[in-house]
């Protein structure tokens, strides 16, 4: 009876560590929201959550926002909430966030998903100091202009443009430069995590060239990377085909 006792746990301690949690984070100039209509086919499977990027939507500023202190903020955020073992969602910026906290801990993170977001950026020098001089200089009518051709439905760029507009603009600005020299290429390798890409028409203008595409946005190194292409899709997935999103997600996070 014991020795069947004994080897009922070393199957029980051989099993998998399933995760109960599934954290959305949005991107640069956006919030919470956004996530609306995304996460209620998860409640069922999931405890569900949202961080929202301080000096964004509700969230107050903070001084000195950049990734590598939003990534400290959200360690934080998953630590007072006993989020151990989560799937993580991010979106853009958020999906930079979500793979610099995953990478430095990889034993916490089961899942992950990144929407539109890649393992570094590509601004040349050139472009680095025009975005600057634009940020200092003409602030509001860069935001509007950076977010204004985002999705092809006119209802949701008024709403990403209103949301952008609203964001802090020290946090926006000290975000955005912050992301410039952002590169997790070399981490790759040695990563195990499962990693979702969802590229949408912005990120895989062509569906046919995806490999190559996944190749120029730096994950030709990654070892455990799937992509799903959503054609016709602007950067705002979420908003535009929420329901379709949510069940795209689901699949993955679930192991399916």
């Amino acid at each position: 009876m014991i020795r069947y006792f004994i080897i009922l746990i070393c199957l029980l301690l051989a099993l998998p560590v399933v995760a109960e949690d599934i954290v959305f984070i949005h991107t640069i100039g956006s919030d919470a929201s956004v996530w609306d209509n995304v996460t209620q086919p998860f409640q069922s499977s999931f405890t569900t959550w949202v961080w929202e990027i301080p000096g964004h939507g509700k969230t107050a500023a903070v001084g000195n926002l950049t990734i590598d202190s939003a990534v400290e903020l959200f360690g934080k955020f998953l630590e007072e909430n006993n989020i151990d073992y989560p799937v993580i969602v991010g979106h853009g910026m958020g999906g930079l966030i979500a793979m610099q906290h995953a990478f430095a801990n990889p034993t916490t993170v089961d899942r992950l998903v990144l929407i539109d977001a890649a393992p570094r950026q590509m601004a040349q020098k050139e472009q680095k100091i025009a975005v600057t001089k634009q940020l200092t200089t003409n602030y509001d009518r860069f935001v509007a202009g950076y977010f204004l051709n985002m999705s092809p439905i006119d209802e949701i760029t008024d709403i990403i443009v209103d949301q952008a507009l609203r964001t802090d603009q020290m946090s926006f600005t000290q975000l955005l430069l912050s992301s410039f020299d952002f590169d997790i290429t070399a981490e790759l390798p040695r990563q195990a995590i499962p990693i979702l890409l969802v590229g949408s028409n912005l990120l895989f203008p062509d569906s046919d060239q995806a490999l190559e595409q996944l190749h120029m946005l730096g994950f030709g190194t990654a070892r455990t990377v799937s992509f799903k292409t959503m054609p016709g899709t602007g950067h705002f997935v979420m908003l535009e085909q929420p329901n379709y999103l949510a069940s795209v997600i689901l699949a993955f996070a679930i192991g399916h």
